[in-house]
């Protein structure tokens, strides 16, 4: 594990980062973007990562979804927003045999949530990992984990990412364009959903 939280180090010192970063497999990009409130047909604009921020106005009215497709993958970039993070999101990309992987962190938060065949199997916070914690799902390998060290914390879940779903994320995503879409807050788009945000 410390050989591919090397790999991921550049990303702990990394300024205007904060994120959810999801891997899915089962679905098409068209199909991601509709589950996570947005529309495919229509992209709102082209660009790299630090450029789709949502300006502080418009924040919290609507966040940005970037998408970059891998054989056998979607990957789901949101700057600065956290639909990726909440379990229902993860059911639903994962039902029908799919699988969910996502690492989320800002200022204040910190998450990582795994789903499978629409059943989350992982949802903690890598800050305050807790393996008795009450309404937490700790797999063994978050058990296995060392996230004491919060100066590499996203190193440590980007390395978790590539162990659960066998694809690394690599650096280049963050630099070049990609199709950015509109969603809607999490929580909006789930607001007829019982307990959209437990596992």
């Amino acid at each position: 594990m410390r050989d591919l939280a090397e790999r991921y180090a550049w990303f702990d010192q990394a300024r205007d980062m904060d994120m959810t970063l999801a891997v899915i497999r089962g679905h098409s990009v068209g199909e991601v973007v509709s589950l996570y409130g947005g529309n495919p047909a229509e992209p709102v604009d082209m660009v790299p990562f630090q450029q789709a921020f949502v300006s502080e106005e418009d924040f919290g009215r609507y966040f940005h979804l970037q998408v970059k497709s891998r054989p056998g993958y979607v990957v789901a970039i949101e700057p600065n927003g956290w639909s990726g993070n909440v379990p229902e999101i993860a059911r639903r990309a994962s039902a029908g045999g799919g699988h969910f992987f996502s690492v989320y962190w800002s200022p204040s938060a910190s998450g990582v949530l795994q789903a499978i065949d629409g059943t989350v199997t992982a949802c903690f916070d890598p800050v305050l990992f807790d393996p008795t914690a009450e309404f937490d799902v700790n797999p063994t390998w978050a058990s296995e984990t060392d996230f004491a060290t919060v100066d590499r914390l996203r190193s440590t879940c980007l390395t978790l990412l590539e162990q659960q779903t066998g694809l690394a994320v690599e650096r280049a995503w963050f630099d070049e364009p990609l199709p950015t879409y509109r969603i809607p807050d999490p929580d909006e788009l789930l607001k007829n959903v019982k307990d959209a945000r437990l596992p």
